[in-house]
């Protein structure tokens, strides 16, 4: 994945340069101090992730507000990120004509130090979530989000406050755009016993590519989203790319070979230690799959241009995907992104899995701005 806006490109670094510091800002404390503090600090955490998921659905930001040090610029800062959380996801539900229906969280600390006057620790937030389209009340899609959190914490007349969290957020902190917004419309529903292209068989192997095998990696390797498996981590066999670049396109990679059965090539390839440039970088992984014919392009365009009905796409580009394809994300003229289509949802839209904002089963235009182009990539079989 390529990172553009100043914004998107400070949050990892700032959250690089906070880790490295650590040990030089606060003092070192015994492994049973470390722990008294994790004691200390757990009620405050999970009253804080649970209201945090309860605002995701009644979208009132003044039952977080407590949480927050809002005496303190930072604090403030912290507090505003929050709110442009919850309208996106408030404006984006409006739009697909659908609402969330739950949000729960679970958290483990990473690493934590102790300073005289706050503490500083990295988590990673394991979230799932339920939305339900109102067409079709009651029958609840699930998701999973992984969310990794660098959080100062402050005691303010004896209550623990949030000053700093600073984290990268698969519902609206993957867009170059600062201040991003959903595009309109919704795709024509398709019956929910037939969410897969006419005519193609999902639970066969076909050819050089194993779509269901594509499905099962990306599913075991989609990092802290819930729904994961291998304990909510990546495969250890691969380089991580996160903070130095992204790891979306290493792991739509991963998938293609690991999963899918493609073969590497002296262009293509992760030798156990580096990755080609093809591997691991989205415009180059892009240009490899359609000009070898390893993959096909389908369509390119906004989000409306991909799910209207056209005379090349009578049923809407949206309706030609099927599972383990690719999907781009195109911003200011770059290519910035890969997920992989995992399944579609009670509606018929599909649903990806990604790295770097860690996804499972996600709806792929949530977290996106109106003004981004996608590229719907149709691996040969």
């Amino acid at each position: 994945m390529l990172f553009k806006g100043y914004h998107k490109i400070a949050i990892p670094i700032l959250l690089l340069i906070a880790t490295s510091i650590w040990g030089i800002l606060f003092f070192n404390k015994t492994l049973s101090t470390v722990a008294d503090n994790k004691e200390e600090i757990k009620p405050f955490l999970d009253a804080f992730f649970e209201s945090r998921g309860s605002v995701l659905l009644s979208g009132n930001i003044k039952d977080i507000e407590k949480y927050y040090d809002v005496a303190n610029t930072n604090g403030k800062w912290a507090l505003e990120h929050e709110k442009r959380r919850i309208d996106y996801v408030k404006g984006w539900s409006e739009k697909r004509n659908l609402k969330f229906v739950e949000a729960q969280s679970i958290y483990r600390i990473k690493s934590l130090k102790v300073g005289e006057q706050s503490i500083w620790l990295y988590l990673v937030e394991t979230m799932k979530m339920g939305y339900e389209y109102n067409v079709k009340p009651n029958l609840i899609n699930y998701m999973g989000l992984g969310i990794r959190h660098s959080i100062q914490l402050v005691k303010i007349n004896g209550n623990w406050v949030i000053r700093r969290d600073w984290y990268y957020d698969p519902l609206d902190e993957d867009s170059a755009f600062i201040d991003i917004s959903p595009a309109d419309g919704i795709a024509t529903e398709i019956s929910p016993t037939n969410t897969t292209p006419a005519g193609d068989t999902q639970n066969q192997k076909k050819g050089n590519y194993d779509r269901e095998g594509a499905v099962r990696y990306a599913d075991t390797y989609a990092g802290a989203a819930w729904g994961s498996g291998n304990n909510y981590e990546y495969n250890k066999k691969y380089r991580d790319y996160n903070g130095i670049g992204g790891d979306c396109t290493n792991f739509a990679s991963q998938v293609l070979h690991e999963g899918g059965g493609l073969k590497m090539d002296y262009i293509w390839n992760f030798n156990g230690r580096d990755s080609s440039t093809a591997w691991a970088q989205a415009p180059a992984l892009f240009n490899y799959l359609i000009y070898n014919g390893k993959g096909r392009l389908i369509a390119q365009g906004t989000y409306t241009d991909m799910v209207k009905p056209s005379d090349s796409h009578p049923a809407g580009a949206i309706r030609e995907l099927k599972k383990g394809d690719l999907i781009c994300y195109e911003e200011k003229g770059e290519i910035v992104h890969f997920g992989v289509v995992t399944g579609f949802d009670s509606y018929g839209i599909p649903v990806v899995n990604t790295h770097t904002s860690d996804r499972y089963h996600v709806p792929f235009d949530l977290g996106w701005d109106k003004k981004v182009i996608y590229r719907f990539i149709h691996i040969n079989d």
